[in-house]
């Protein structure tokens, strides 16, 4: 039964991999050309209908897996169209950055090597987080089920902060690659400066928010006082890294922005293989 469910999510997923893949691209291409307002319309209407369409085919139709995939298909390509609405905008603007000409479309191999110099580093970052987070459930599930959903309640509450600071390093990544691009150091430097303090101080803030307020937090999901306290202590010490979220993931974003990709890659690498994994083993034995 669970492999039918898988096999039921991935058929519809898969269908909807060209306008998956389409949106997520056109993102970037509306942030790099400064379209940031369009960019994020295009993403609030993706996923508000992918939501919108999650109850209406999981719990009016019953569909379960395959309406959650079908959902999620039916919003991407719904923000795909809109996005195509923009470009089509633009075109009729003059804007000379837009173009739907076959001579606009042609590809070299040298744009083609840049596309996955930058583009396999980026995918192992995704791979890489997601075994760290399956050796760490891993380890956590040897305390038990009340472990696992004290630790799952605390992470979801922490990625506030992470998806702010990711955020706020993507936004700045096309400005610091035109700056990079246009020779302007002295403004390159400036704009680094400038997102890195903004995220410290931005990961200073939910550092001493999580600590003062965790167990209320934390209450707002478990009424069971032993899972809040639990709970709360995780959250108190996940808070602690919250502050060098603007530092790694500003740096990160600023040499996939000069298009220095395996250096992005060596931070993760160090943050996600390197120092993690043995931390989470040998910090488990010690305590």
């Amino acid at each position: 039964m669970p492999h039918q469910k898988l096999h039921d999510y991935l058929r519809w997923i898969f269908i909807g991999a060209p306008v998956i893949i389409l949106s997520n691209g056109m993102v970037h291409l509306f942030r790099s050309a400064g379209l940031i307002k369009e960019a994020t319309i295009g993403i609030v209407i993706g996923n508000g209908i992918n939501i919108v369409f999650d109850w209406v085919f999981i719990v009016l139709m019953g569909k379960g897996t395959a309406g959650a995939a079908l959902a999620t298909a039916v919003g991407f390509l719904c923000s795909t169209v809109y996005y195509f609405a923009c470009i089509a905008k633009e075109i009729s603007k003059k804007n000379e950055l837009y173009s739907i000409s076959p001579n606009s479309l042609s590809v070299t191999p040298a744009m083609t090597a840049d596309v996955v110099k930058i583009g396999i580093p980026g995918a192992l970052i995704t791979v890489m987080i997601s075994v760290s987070n399956i050796v760490l459930n891993n380890y956590i599930s040897i305390y038990g089920s009340d472990a696992v959903a004290a630790y799952g309640i605390a992470y979801k509450i922490d990625m506030f902060p992470i998806m702010l600071s990711v955020g706020l390093s993507q936004g700045v990544a096309p400005l610091m690659g035109y700056c990079y691009g246009a020779g302007q150091k002295l403004r390159l430097k400036r704009v680094m400066r400038y997102a890195t303090i903004d995220g410290t101080i931005l990961g200073g803030l939910f550092t001493v928010m999580f600590i003062a307020a965790s167990q209320i937090l934390t209450s707002i999901f478990f009424t069971d006082k032993e899972l809040v306290a639990l709970s709360a202590s995780f959250l108190r010490v996940l808070a602690l890294s919250a502050p060098c979220l603007g530092i790694i993931n500003t740096v990160t974003s600023y040499f996939q922005a000069l298009g220095k990709a395996v250096n992005s890659l060596v931070i993760t690498l160090m943050r996600n293989l390197i120092l993690f994994i043995p931390g989470v083993i040998i910090l488990n034995k010690l305590f």
